[in-house]
């Protein structure tokens, strides 16, 4: 038995499962690591963990799953892992959510992606694919802040544009719907972006979309677009399994 734990800005996913079920699966927020999350009678065999919220979670984790007595892993981002490349600049400064979702991609999809998490953050990955070789490489890619974060970041910046709710208008004709809006063309225009470069190197191509936002960014998208994306709710949580199978 597996217990693979997703450790977000905002919110932390984890899943208990084997080879063959999930047994488990839940969520909290962050912020609440310290409380009591992980009681269950199972053994676990391993226990497998990517962290993008800083060192402090980290520690308070390992603290609490310290009456488990089984190898415990915290995954940082390699140059190469099976049939995945890792091209950024620094291997090891790679997100490990990114590097994670790259490798269930890679694991799943024998094809180019683009791979879109819309979460806390935005990130729009690049994965190239040489069939010959049956190899995926991270190619790279662009972080964007999330809706929240936009909200938040123009809310506290400026005098006028207060974190309220919106809607997708166009054109937007009240400052809640120009902030979405906003927010979902930016989005938007980065996919087209990265999909017409996977375009311009393979014609086999897939759009990956994750994260808790995924839905509303896939309900705005151009019909001709969405015929190449599938939605993938827990990619972090599958690359984790990837790793935990090794």
């Amino acid at each position: 038995m597996f217990l693979l734990i997703d450790i977000g800005n905002t919110k932390t996913k984890w899943m208990l499962r084997d080879n063959k079920s999930i047994y488990k699966h839940d969520s909290f927020l962050t912020e609440d690591i310290d409380q009591d999350h992980f009681e269950f009678d199972e053994k676990i065999r391993k226990i497998v963990i990517s962290n993008v919220a800083g060192f402090e979670k980290e520690a308070i984790l390992k603290i609490k799953l310290k009456n488990f007595l089984c190898p415990i892993e915290f995954i940082k981002a390699h140059k190469k892992l099976n049939h995945l490349i890792n091209n950024y600049q620094d291997a090891t400064k790679l997100g490990t959510d990114r590097w994670l979702s790259a490798l269930s991609v890679s694991h799943d999809i024998k094809k180019t992606a683009v791979i879109v998490s819309v979460g806390t953050a935005v990130t729009i990955d690049y994965l190239s694919f040489d069939e010959k070789k049956s190899q995926h490489t991270f190619e790279g890619g662009v972080i964007l802040p999330g809706l929240h974060l936009t909200k938040n970041a123009l809310a506290n910046s400026t005098a006028d544009l207060k974190n309220g709710e919106g809607a997708f208008q166009m054109p937007p004709i009240n400052t809640g719907n120009a902030i979405q809006s906003g927010f979902i063309l930016s989005v938007l225009g980065n996919i087209k972006y990265f999909f017409e470069l996977a375009s311009s190197k393979s014609r086999d191509i897939k759009i990956i979309l994750s994260g808790g936002d995924a839905e509303l960014i896939h309900q705005h998208m151009d019909e001709d677009l969405k015929k190449y994306v599938s939605i993938k709710k827990d990619l972090v949580l599958e690359g984790l399994f990837v790793i935990a199978n090794l």
